[in-house]
């Protein structure tokens, strides 16, 4: 090799890692940037073909500059981040719910300082039939104070058991609220990717590098992971394709739009669609996910009371929805057989017994939304039913509503028949059950992303101590590189002057 070859073999190598030097100053100038990946050299030989065939080494060439990303370790982790994401709405929906019936709950504390938590609805329920029965046992037909003790019993229970409705709605609201407010989010985001992708492919057009803008558009994806189900795909320019089940979301830099229809209502679905053709889209996990299922009302409905008992199950789609029917179930199927039996006796006046509870609105069915103690009976409790025959002692009425409280004919759940604690106590295990597996799924699922992205940061992240290493190597490799040329410089400057 000729003199002025090996001169150009040390200023590839002084060139090739001035550029390895820049790299490492890049990522030590980052090591505190939150979503900064790596960047790291790639060099090659570079030789020269010669006329002959034969090729020749003439120093070391930069090959590329690339951010060290595990693509596969992305994929992964979004698509568990989806899921998770979706199990913290459910879990934490289901916990509120549980607050919910809590809120009635009442604590004592004995004079040892033992505490004892009650569950403030059974309470009600149970208080409710105990005021009945001590009308039944009242030595005084005309008991004034007895009656007035069943209605104020009934106005607690109808009280509380509206109020957990309406809690309850608020949490469905909110629902629809979420997935209004996520699917606003997705498509801000997808935007923003939309703009990196086209601001990439003009960085890298001549050959630049453009990590930043990639590192950018990994932390969106990420956060777009948390949102819904998404797949992305790298196109062979840089750019990408985000879909949701196949349907396109970002294509370079163009975006297909969002909506959301519907007001959540049961005649009035909430839905996901595209802008430009109204097709719904299949969203099955994410945040947006979980908040469009426990936005569906479909499993609340108006009781038919001319069939009961009505066949009350857990498997409605939303969990708001299944406690919201539970609750209507439990008053409904109540007030219809103590309104039955009421309108079958006279009161303590001798008239035909009144309807015990009645709907607030008479245009609509009697429901958990729609229902209230007799305002007649709460002005006058004389009113109040006890007797089918009015004669002295005669509490037959009183009496058979008393037994509604242990009669298994009037509630159904899952198949099994119950009274009315038993139903409330089946809800009330539902719910723990769902609740305490939810929130385990969540755990378990939020440690699996934990470790993903533990193992996505032991890829990219940025190390100190690597980079200060890689800083004293490509110094001393560039020194000797400018060390050879000197030696070269002198030689040559030897060989002028002997001239």
């Amino acid at each position: 090799m000729s003199t002025f070859g090996t001169y150009s073999i040390a200023y590839s190598g002084m060139y090739t890692n001035q550029a390895a030097l820049t790299t490492t100053s890049t990522n030590l100038a980052n090591v505190d940037t939150t979503g900064a990946s790596k960047v790291q050299l790639t060099s090659a030989d570079s030789s020269i073909t010669q006329s002959d065939g034969t090729t020749s080494v003439n120093g070391v060439t930069v090959e590329t500059i690339t951010r060290s990303r595990d693509i596969y370790l992305d994929s992964t982790y979004r698509t568990e981040n989806a899921d998770s994401t979706y199990l913290a709405v459910k879990s934490g929906n289901l916990e509120y719910m549980d607050t919910i019936l809590s809120e009635y709950n009442t604590t004592t504390t004995d004079d040892d300082g033992n505490t004892t938590t009650t569950d403030g609805l059974e309470a009600a329920i149970t208080d409710f039939f105990s005021e009945w029965e001590t009308l039944c046992t009242s030595t005084t037909s005309s008991s004034e104070t007895d009656r007035v003790a069943v209605v104020t019993a009934a106005v607690d229970l109808i009280t509380k058991l509206v109020a957990i409705d309406e809690d309850l709605q608020q949490l469905q609201a909110d629902a629809v609220t979420g997935v209004q407010d996520g699917v606003d989010s997705l498509n801000d985001i997808a935007s923003q990717v939309a703009e990196l992708n086209a601001q990439i492919t003009l960085a890298e057009a001549g050959g630049g590098e453009a990590s930043y803008l990639r590192d950018q558009r990994d932390a969106l994806l990420d956060e777009m992971s948390s949102l819904a189900n998404i797949t992305v795909t790298t196109k062979t320019d840089g750019t990408l394709i985000v879909s949701i089940e196949g349907e396109t979301l970002v294509n370079g830099d163009k975006v297909n739009t969002l909506a959301v229809e519907g007001s959540g209502t049961t005649d009035d679905p909430l839905k996901v669609v595209w802008a430009d053709s109204d097709d719904e889209v299949d969203i099955t996990s994410g945040s947006i996910g979980a908040y469009l299922e426990d936005a569906d009302q479909t499993g609340y409905e108006t009781i038919d009371t001319s069939d009961l008992p009505y066949s009350f199950s857990t498997d409605a789609t939303s969990s708001i929805s299944t406690m919201r029917q539970a609750i209507n179930d439990l008053i409904t199927t109540l007030a219809t057989e103590i309104n039955s039996l009421c309108t079958s006796g006279v009161d303590l006046n001798g008239d035909a017994g009144l309807d015990f509870f009645t709907t607030i609105d008479s245009s609509e069915p009697l429901s958990i939304t729609n229902i209230q103690v007799n305002p007649e009976l709460v002005s006058d409790p004389d009113k109040v039913v006890t007797s089918s025959s009015g004669e002295t002692g005669d509490y037959s009425i009183a009496s058979a509503i008393c037994k509604l409280e242990s009669d298994t004919s009037c509630y159904e759940s899952e198949g099994s028949a119950l009274n009315i604690i038993g139903f409330y106590t089946a809800l009330t295990t539902w719910l723990g059950t769902e609740g305490n597996t939810a929130a385990s799924n969540y755990e378990t699922q939020a440690a699996l992303v934990s470790q993903l992205d533990y193992q996505r940061q032991a890829v990219s992240a940025i190390s100190i101590d690597e980079e200060m290493s890689n800083m004293i190597k490509f110094q001393t490799a560039y020194a000797a590189s400018a060390r050879v040329m000197s030696t070269i410089d002198s030689m040559i400057e030897g060989l002028i002057a002997a001239v």
